[in-house]
């Protein structure tokens, strides 16, 4: 898949989760990674090894502030929606994390020593949709003039429909993280069909 070609057509107004205490970091990564491939969002590529664009960190010393690792990661996602416009609308989710005063630290779960972070985390998601995302109208001869009246006019009916299912989508996502990390949540989060790994905990 080409890497933005296309227009950016519509911007849907981004959510964050902040979050603050006792977390393992690995799990998170690897909880979210996987539930990303697994509602088909992919990178520029058309695979799942590249969605990373940054990881960069710093450690502070405790005479500045509280001291710690401070962390950020970037995420590029694209997802090609299904149906008769496939070819010409394709979905973006730009996940930014930020995490501040990172300490490693142990703590006792079930009755084995886990080692988890301690610290703050903010996300930040930006869902939009990008039009003529093959740059075949972009670059045509003719269609190149109709681009605007067909995005602006024409397409409003579809393009609402697909802001709604990207909103939607988008949510879930915040929404699993937000489950992880056991905070509240919005919009309902659809239960797994088998039980936890490690049994229920009340």
């Amino acid at each position: 898949m080409p890497e933005y070609v296309g227009e950016k057509i519509r911007s849907i107004p981004e959510f964050r989760v902040k979050y603050k205490d006792i977390y393992h970091m690995r799990n998170l990564y690897v909880m979210l990674h996987e539930y990303l491939l697994e509602e088909g969002f992919l990178d520029t590529k058309g695979d799942h090894e590249e969605i990373e664009k940054l990881y960069m960190e710093k450690m502070v010393q405790k005479g500045l502030h509280r001291g710690g690792k401070e962390m950020w990661i970037w995420w590029r996602l694209l997802k090609k929606p299904e149906g008769k416009y496939s070819g010409y609308f394709l979905n973006h989710l730009d996940i930014d994390f930020h995490m501040m005063y990172t300490q490693d630290t142990e703590i006792v779960h079930q009755g084995k020593k886990l080692k988890v972070q301690m610290g703050e985390i903010d996300m930040l998601f930006r869902p939009w949709i990008e039009a003529d995302w093959q740059g075949k109208w972009k670059d045509h001869w003719l269609l190149k003039h109709f681009k605007h009246l067909y995005n602006e006019r024409i397409m409003v009916a579809e393009l609402d429909k697909r802001e709604k299912e990207l909103w939607r989508e988008s949510y879930r996502v915040q929404g699993q993280v937000k489950k992880f990390l056991d905070m509240r949540q919005f919009m309902p989060v659809p239960e797994p069909f088998t039980p936890a790994l490690y049994g229920h905990e009340g």
